[in-house]
């Protein structure tokens, strides 16, 4: 089978859990299968190459990604507009990264032309917050949206939460969870003890680490690992607060999983995940995590209060007292046996039966 991945963002050269997806699911699907991902060019040389199998073609010019503290429509633009050599090639099925929306159309008219049923993978609704995010502008994103859910043969959702928000629009919707490397992950071994506490994603308004900063007891240290609009404001607000924070970016896959054994626990405290693969992967490294009790967080699936972690209402308070009640000692092969059904071997299965079904029919 020959199959397309269509995203402005390309694991390992953007980290986040949408393009870590994708790049573990195609790692797996190259065995048997040929796999493309068409996307914006972050690498420097030749516009395509192979990474682990994978064959990744760079279509458009890197851009900045955010705008003013927010995801730049010029880049996703560009990305919709540069869509035309995926017609060179040969495909049986293209799955699109739902975000930012504006490529899944193009896409419609290549699957169109190739005969190729189109998958939407989707991870998060936005619905009424783009009237929060772009405000009187929202009207258009909250549009856009909306009619991207009618391009897809299927959706696939990543959370039950996602496929809630969906079905009040179209059904058309299944649910395949994302994954980590187990067998990877229990290899590695704990770093030295550097941080009690561990923040790990994009630093984004949403994700609310400045609430994190606020929350933090004065004897506990925090590392903060991950790049964003947000950094700057980050920074001097953990020197205003006096917080014992350490940020770093970039860090290599092993060298992270090693610090989430050491820490005492993850804190996200966003509002707003599709998923929170960075809260999976610190469970399945025997860690606990604290996250928060927002309608759009479905990071809190993967949290069972006071056994694997702890969900809590958003606010310094709250966080502040699930930090001090933390007991990794008693949580942690709670947290590691909490997680065991999630393998990347088991949601690449899942994935590719979908596209086998839509060939077929």
């Amino acid at each position: 089978m020959k199959i397309a991945y269509v995203t402005d963002v390309i694991y390992p050269f953007v980290m986040g859990g949408a393009e870590k997806r994708i790049y573990e699911v195609s790692k797996r699907l190259v065995a048997e299968n040929e796999v493309h991902i068409f996307g914006v060019k972050w690498w420097k040389g030749h516009d395509d190459i192979i990474v682990d199998g994978i064959n990744i073609h760079g279509i458009c010019k890197a851009q900045k990604l955010y705008s003013g503290g927010k995801r730049s429509f010029s880049e996703a633009f560009q990305f919709a507009l540069s869509l035309r050599p995926m017609f060179k090639y040969n495909l049986d099925i293209i799955d699109c990264n739902q975000f930012p929306y504006l490529h899944c159309f193009p896409a419609r008219l290549v699957a169109k032309v190739k005969r190729a049923p189109l998958v939407v993978t989707w991870h998060e609704v936005w619905g009424d917050y783009w009237y929060e995010y772009l405000g009187r502008s929202g009207i258009i994103g909250n549009f856009v949206e909306k009619s991207t859910m009618k391009l897809a043969d299927t959706i696939i959702a990543v959370s039950k939460n996602t496929k809630e928000a969906l079905n009040h629009f179209v059904k058309n919707v299944t649910v395949i969870p994302n994954g980590v490397d187990l067998g990877l992950i229990d290899s590695i071994k704990p770093t030295k003890k550097m941080y009690d506490l561990l923040f790990v994603g994009r630093l984004i308004p949403e994700k609310n680490v400045d609430l994190l900063l606020r929350s933090m007891p004065q004897d506990k240290s925090l590392g903060i690992i991950g790049e964003g609009p947000e950094l700057e404001r980050l920074v001097r607000l953990s020197k205003e607060l006096g917080t014992n924070v350490t940020f770093k970016s970039g860090l290599p896959y092993e060298e992270l999983i090693g610090l989430m054994k050491s820490a005492d626990a993850l804190v996200l405290p966003s509002s707003r995940e599709g998923f929170g693969i960075v809260a999976l992967e610190s469970l399945a490294s025997g860690t606990p995590v604290i996250t928060v009790n927002s309608k759009t967080n479905a990071a809190k699936e993967l949290v069972t209060n006071g056994i694997n972690g702890f969900i809590v209402d958003l606010n310094p308070e709250a966080v502040n007292s699930a930090i001090l009640k933390i007991d990794k000692t008693t949580m942690s092969e709670k947290a590691r046996g909490s997680v065991t059904d999630y393998d990347w071997d088991i949601t690449s299965n899942e994935i590719l039966n979908v596209y086998k079904s839509l060939i077929l029919n």
